[in-house]
């Protein structure tokens, strides 16, 4: 075990003189490729670096277009209700101006209608005071003339209206 303690310098300079054959040769056959390697990774990790940038700055720009779209879109359906809305209050309006028309049209008709048939009435009373009259004058005319007899004329034409009418 005190061999193991005390250094031995035969083996200590083939670990070196091996050290260094090792670090010789992957200098000679492996360096320049795992340089080459690590370089290429490099590269590519900043290569992807700059695209992701790239997609990102794309992206951001997109999303302002869509977002300047979505706002365009939305002001045009807002002016498009507003549109409707007027054209909707303008056929209202007509329709209004219509049915008045229509109302004042058919009352002026009513109207009309009914002085007519007041006329008509008016008429028709006037040939039955005239018919009633003739018949009185010619009653009265078939008897003699006095109270009594007038009265009961009078009231024989009432009679006479009565069965008419």
């Amino acid at each position: 075990m005190d061999q193991l303690l005390n250094p031995n310098f035969g083996v200590f300079a083939l670990t070196i003189v091996n050290f260094l054959l090792l670090v010789w040769l992957l200098h000679k056959f492996a360096w320049k490729g795992i340089i080459g390697a690590l370089e290429r990774r490099e590269k590519q990790i900043a290569d992807d670096k700059a695209l992701a940038a790239q997609a990102r700055a794309d992206s951001e720009k997109m999303r302002a277009e869509l977002d300047s779209k979505l706002q365009h879109i939305a002001q045009e359906a807002t002016q498009k209700m507003q549109e409707a809305v007027a054209v909707g209050n303008a056929q209202k309006e007509q329709l209004l101006a219509e049915t008045k028309q229509q109302a004042e049209r058919l009352l002026a008709q009513a109207k009309e209608q009914i002085e007519a048939e007041k006329n008509q009435a008016l008429k028709d009373v006037r040939a039955q005071v005239v018919q009633t009259a003739l018949l009185a004058a010619s009653k009265i005319t078939q008897q003699q003339l006095n109270e009594k007899s007038a009265a009961q004329t009078v009231d024989e034409v009432l009679r006479d209206l009565q069965k008419r009418g």
